[in-house]
C-alpha cells in the first residue's frame, strides 16, 4: 500500500498478510483467525480470498476483522485462502478504496500485499498498464503479474521477471487459486513467516498469528525468497537483485510486531525487555525520592518492564487505556488532538500523586500525544516527569509501508534535542542510542533499516526526502533537561 502521510501521532504499519494451503477444507476460518491476530498491523479493512481450484471468490470489509468479516457464509472450500488487514495510508479511510487481497479473474489472481513499492509507476513495463485500472501500487503489482500470467507464463515465472523491476518493501501472500505464494523483497524490510498445522501449511506477517490457530513456526522466508505451496510440495527459489543488502526493519523490535512474536529467530519480548535495560543505563533518574516507572499503554510495557528491572524502581498503572477504542486519528485543531488523547488515555492519580514519574515509550514522533499525556499526569499529581524513550529520535520519513510523515511533522526533525523537554512539558528527555538498540535486538546491526532514525535508506527515494536532516553523530547525548522552560510551556 503506497503510503499517504497522516495526521496521526504514531508511525503506522500498513498490512498484515495471512495464507493458508491444505489438501481440503475450509480454511477461510482459519485465516480469518490468524487475520484477527495481526489486527494491530491495520484497522481499516479486511478481506480473504479463497481458491477453489479453478476460480477465486473473495469478500472485503470496512473496519477491524470483526466488523469486515463477521462471518465466513458464502465463502467456499478450496485448497487455499489468502487474507489481508490494512491500515489506510491511501484512499478513503472509511470506505473499501484500496482493501486486499487484490482480486483479478483472467487469469485468476489474489494478492495480499505487506510494504510499499518506491515511485512503481515509473518501473519498466508499468506504462502497459491503464493507470486509471490501479488505484494503489498493490494494485498495480497485480496487474503486471497478471500480464506475464495472461501470456502462459506460470505466476512463479511472473514473479521472477516483474518484482527484480521494482523498489520497495513488498511481503507477498499469493494464489492462483490452486497453490500459495510467498514473497519477501530482496532487502527483507518486511517480516513474512511460513508455519505448519498437520497437512496444512501456514504463511503470516508474524509467527504470533501462525501459533494464534494451533500452528507450529517452520521458519521466516529469507530476504528475496519465493516460496511455492501446493500439491507439489513446497519449492523455494531467490529474486535475484545485484547489491541487495539485507534492511528488515528494526522498528519491527520496536514497535510494530507483537511481543509474543519473533522475526529472523530472535524474541521481540526480550528485545523490548533488554531496550528498557539498556535505556536505564543510559538515562537514569537520580534524585529522591526515588521515581515509580509508567508505561505509556500498550507497547512500551516491556521496555518500562526492562527500565524498572534494572534501575530498581517499582511500576505502576499510571495510565490506563479504557475499553477497546482501537485505533483513533488525530483531529487538526490542537483542542480536539488533546480530546482524543483523553478519550484514549486515563491517568491513575492514586499511582502517581505525589511521585516523580519516569515515563517509558517506544517512540516519539510527532509529539502531540506526548504533550497531552505529560498534562495528564501533572493533572493527577505528578510532581516530575521524566520521558525515557526506548529508540532514537525519529527524523525521517519512511518509503517501505509506514505511515510517519514528512519532515516537518516530526518533532525531533524540527528541534533540536535540547529544545524537546521544553516543548514536551517534561522534566527531562532522553532516546536509547541506536548502537544499543540495535544491540538489543541482536543479530547483525548492518542487516537492519534504520532509514527513519539515520536517514540512509537502503533503496533509492525521491530526492526532496533523501536528507532532510543530519543525524547525530556517535557519542551525542541524546538527553534534553527542561527548567524554566516548562514552566512556560504548562
Amino acid at each position: 500500500m503506497s503510503a499517504v502521510p497522516d495526521a496521526t501521532d504514531r508511525p503506522r504499519e500498513a498490512c498484515g498478510v495471512a495464507g493458508v494451503w491444505g489438501p481440503a477444507g475450509h480454511h477461510a476460518a482459519p485465516v480469518r483467525e490468524m487475520l484477527v491476530a495481526l489486527q494491530h498491523r491495520g484497522q481499516e479493512s479486511a478481506g480473504i480470498a479463497v481458491g477453489t481450484g479453478d476460480a477465486l471468490v473473495a469478500r472485503h470489509g470496512a473496519g477491524t476483522v470483526a466488523q469486515a468479516l463477521p462471518d465466513l457464509t458464502g465463502l467456499p472450500a478450496g485448497p487455499v485462502a489468502i487474507g489481508h488487514v490494512r491500515y489506510a495510508t491511501h484512499g478513503a479511510r472509511d470506505g473499501l478504496a484500496g482493501a486486499q487481497p487484490v482480486v483479478l479473474d483472467r487469469p485468476p489472481l489474489a494478492l495480499a500485499h505487506n510494504g510499499t513499492l518506491v515511485d512503481p509507476h515509473t518501473a519498466p513495463g508499468a506504462d502497459a498498464v491503464d493507470p486509471g485500472l490501479c488505484s494503489t501500487d498493490s494494485e498495480l503489482l497485480g496487474r503486471l503479474l497478471a500480464a506475464r500470467a495472461a501470456e502462459g507464463v506460470g505466476l512463479a515465472a511472473a514473479l521472477h521477471e516483474v518484482l527484480p523491476r521494482l523498489r520497495g518493501a513488498y511481503a507477498l501472500v499469493l494464489t492462483d487459486g490452486e497453490n500459495l505464494y510467498g514473497v519477501r523483497d530482496p532487502h527483507g524490510f518486511r517480516p513474512l513467516a511460513l508455519g505448519r498445522r498437520g497437512d496444512t501449511w501456514l504463511l503470516a506477517s508474524e509467527t504470533a498469528a501462525v501459533t494464534a490457530v494451533g500452528g507450529e513456526v517452520v521458519r521466516e522466508l529469507e530476504p528475496g525468497e519465493v516460496l511455492s505451496v501446493g500439491a507439489h510440495g513446497t519449492v523455494s527459489s531467490r529474486v535475484e537483485v545485484p547489491d541487495a543488502k539485507t534492511a528488515a526493519c528494526l522498528f519491527e523490535y520496536v514497535y510494530f510486531a507483537r511481543a509474543d512474536s519473533a522475526l529472523s529467530g530472535r524474541s521481540v519480548y526480550r528485545a523490548r525487555y533488554r531496550a528498557g535495560q539498556a535505556l536505564a543505563d543510559y538515562a537514569p533518574v537520580g534524585g529522591s525520592p526515588r521515581p515509580v516507572v509508567v508505561a505509556t499503554p500498550d507497547t512500551a510495557r516491556v521496555a518500562a518492564d526492562g527500565y524498572a528491572e534494572r534501575a530498581g524502581l517499582s511500576v505502576v498503572q499510571g495510565l490506563l487505556r479504557p475499553g477497546a477504542v482501537g485505533r483513533s486519528f488525530i483531529a487538526g485543531d490542537p483542542a480536539a488532538r488533546e480530546h482524543t488523547v483523553r478519550r484514549k488515555l486515563a491517568p491513575v492519580a492514586d499511582a502517581v500523586a505525589g511521585q516523580r514519574v519516569v515515563l517509558v515509550d517506544d517512540s516519539l514522533v510527532r509529539g502531540t500525544t506526548m504533550r497531552t499525556v505529560t498534562r495528564l499526569l501533572r493533572e493527577a499529581g505528578a510532581v516530575e516527569v521524566h520521558l525515557r524513550i526506548a529508540s532514537p529520535p525519529y527524523r525521517w520519513p519512511c518509503f517501505y509501508g509506514v505511515d510517519t510523515g514528512r519532515p516537518a511533522e516530526l518533532l525531533a526533525a524540527r528541534l533540536p534535542i535540547t529544545e524537546l523537554a521544553g516543548q514536551l512539558g517534561c522534566d527531562s528527555v532522553a532516546f536509547l542510542p541506536l548502537d544499543r538498540l540495535t544491540e538489543a535486538a541482536g543479530g547483525d546491526p548492518s542487516g537492519y533499516c534504520t532509514a527513519c532514525l539515520t536517514g540512509r535508506y537502503p533503496t533509492a527515494v525521491p530526492a526532496a526526502f533523501a536528507a532532510p536532516a543530519s543525524p547525530p553523530e556517535p557519542g551525542t547525548d541524546l538527553t534534553s533537561q527542561a527548567t524554566a522552560e516548562r514552566g512556560a510551556q504548562q
